[in-house]
């Protein structure tokens, strides 16, 4: 794959059709589609394809739960995902096992119906389950609450192979994927894009697509545009092999988990994620408070090493000061201990027949989110051509795919070719923004 990080005689391209800023599932699809329709693309990211969230996440692929709004994006990002490891050459541990929630009690089991009937005019043949039904999808769960959801058309892919693999395809159809390069500046002319500056020189370009996850917000107010995003830390840890559990990613009684092929499972400690104080949490705290108080359980505030590295990348003259586009180059996200260890004791808890267990990996990811949870994919009117895909909120990866193929259509042919509606930027300008439907 072409890059820069560790070839100082790589040379950029001096003019392309196209620069992608930012590395993750997103902008790699965005790259890939719009290779294979014959455009000529520079992707630039600042650290390595999916070293941040897209590599992080969960690996749920799932069209249950989603507000409605994402739901047309979704159906057919599910197609997408059963044909592309195929498509790609490539092995992204695509599973269809389905999803499946469980619910504590009356109460969540309502919240679930109640999303089946929202989204009964997209026709996913979503199940509603009693507790015998959930035991069927997960033999041997002790704790199948007051019954459930499943969705069979759902599944999983591993998040650590899938940007990767996609951007290799890119390169390999034309497209130069530029590692180790940051975007430091954009150039308009005559009210359109005209170029982007990139730490290895100007690139001139008619498009830019900004799919640089929690920095979007930076490159958005360069002109004039308000975009309140916040970063949330995710704990997921990686087991040793257990026996066959479930082949449906699961949310119960405190734990996410998805059992992937080798009989390992990535788990979480549900919903829980924890925000780490910086005097940048200040800037749209009053955006973010209603959907904060209203999920306050699911938070746990941090002041740790952070909020030092916060203050010194203000002080003048720090190198986060002097390309504050780019800001901090790798992924700073740590597991939190407490979230290994609940996530650890609620696995023994809901399957206590799995007697061995033991952690390969874990890891943290900075989840970007907005505050009604949907994400802004948007052209700019002024200026012209510059496009953003962020705010995705922890359910993007699965969305990553169909989100790149839409951008290369509308590029190529003017128009997206699925329903944008609800994911506009103005809805934080002009006070649409609506209330998040969903947790997850």
């Amino acid at each position: 794959m072409p890059h820069t990080t560790n070839d100082p005689q790589f040379e950029l391209p001096k003019e392309c059709d196209v620069v992608v800023i930012g590395g993750g599932i997103h902008g790699s699809s965005s790259a890939y589609y719009l290779a294979k329709a014959g455009m000529k693309v520079v992707l630039l990211e600042k650290d390595t394809i999916a070293s941040h969230q897209s590599g992080r996440a969960w690996g749920f692929v799932r069209q249950q739960g989603r507000d409605p709004v994402e739901l047309p994006l979704m159906i057919e990002c599910n197609r997408i995902w059963q044909s592309l490891e195929k498509e790609l050459n490539a092995d992204l541990e695509w599973r269809q096992g389905g999803v499946m929630f469980v619910a504590r009690d009356d109460a969540e089991m309502a919240e679930f119906e109640q999303w089946i009937e929202d989204a009964k005019g997209f026709d996913i043949e979503t199940q509603v389950l009693d507790p015998k039904g959930v035991a069927r999808i997960a033999p041997g769960i002790t704790r199948p609450g007051v019954g459930g959801i499943y969705t069979p058309s759902d599944g999983q892919a591993e998040p650590k192979k899938a940007a990767p693999a996609i951007a290799k395809r890119a390169a390999e159809l034309g497209a130069v994927i530029a590692e180790g390069c940051g975007a430091i500046g954009i150039e308009t002319s005559g009210g359109a894009i005209s170029s982007v500056i990139s730490e290895r020189g100007e690139i001139k370009c008619k498009y830019v697509i900004c799919a640089a996850g929690a920095a979007t917000h930076k490159f958005v107010a360069k002109f004039g545009r308000r975009l309140p995003q916040q970063t949330t830390r995710g704990t997921v840890i990686r087991t040793t092999p257990v026996p066959d559990i479930s082949a449906a990613g699961t949310l119960a009684s405190g734990l996410a988990f998805r059992q992937r092929a080798d009989g390992s499972m990535n788990i979480a400690d549900e919903f829980m994620t924890d925000l780490d104080l910086t005097l940048g949490r200040f800037k749209y705290a009053r955006d973010f408070a209603p959907g904060l108080f209203a999920n306050w359980a699911t938070f746990k505030f941090h002041l740790n090493k952070r909020f030092i590295d916060d203050l010194v990348d203000r002080l003048p003259g720090s190198a986060a000061s002097k390309q504050p586009l780019i800001g901090r180059r790798e992924n700073q996200a740590q597991p939190y201990e407490v979230r290994v260890n609940n996530a650890m004791a609620n696995l023994q808890k809901v399957f206590p027949q799995i007697k061995q267990v033991g952690i390969v990996d874990k890891w943290a990811g900075d989840i970007d989110v907005t505050p009604d949870a949907i994400p802004v994919i948007d052209q700019f009117d002024n200026p012209r051509h510059f496009f953003v895909a962020t705010g995705f909120s922890g359910h993007g990866f699965a969305m990553g795919p169909v989100v790149g193929k839409v951008l290369a259509d509308w590029i190529t042919t003017g128009q997206p070719s699925i329903t944008l509606a609800g994911m506009e930027l103005s809805r934080f300008e002009d006070g649409t923004i609506r209330k998040p439907r969903t947790r997850v």
